[in-house]
């Protein structure tokens, strides 16, 4: 199975390409939301994990666009933010628009929940 993950930060963003590659997934990791777009025109992957913090193109941004696709617009994500406006109602009810399956928080997630996550959401029950 293949995952996208989109993390500017690079200690964890190789931290959880790692973690995955360990349980046997195929990781693709971009730092951008752009590189992660093009990444997207070669190869749909089964999953998307994406930071909401991106530089010049936020996390939601990033939801909005692949959601105008077709093809993209059904790939389950995972957001793993330290956002504080996680929190906020408007915000939540966008992520539940945009096929945001869960939403993780940094730096409270541990890796091992990270993958958990991702097991709960591909692998068959």
């Amino acid at each position: 199975m293949n995952i996208l993950v989109v993390e500017s930060d690079k200690i964890l963003g190789e931290t959880i390409k790692s973690a995955l590659e360990a349980f046997g997934y195929n990781v693709a990791w971009k730092r951008s939301a752009q590189t992660a777009l093009d990444a997207l025109d070669e190869t749909v992957p089964d999953l998307i994990i994406l930071e909401m913090q991106l530089g010049m193109h936020n996390g939601i941004e990033f939801l909005y666009e692949i959601a105008s696709y077709p093809e993209w617009q059904d790939i389950p994500v995972i957001v793993h933010t330290i956002n504080s406006k996680a929190q906020d109602k408007i915000f939540s009810a966008s992520l539940e628009q945009l096929k945001v399956k869960v939403v993780l928080y940094k730096p409270r997630t541990s890796t091992a929940q990270m993958v958990k996550a991702v097991n709960n959401l591909l692998l068959p029950k």
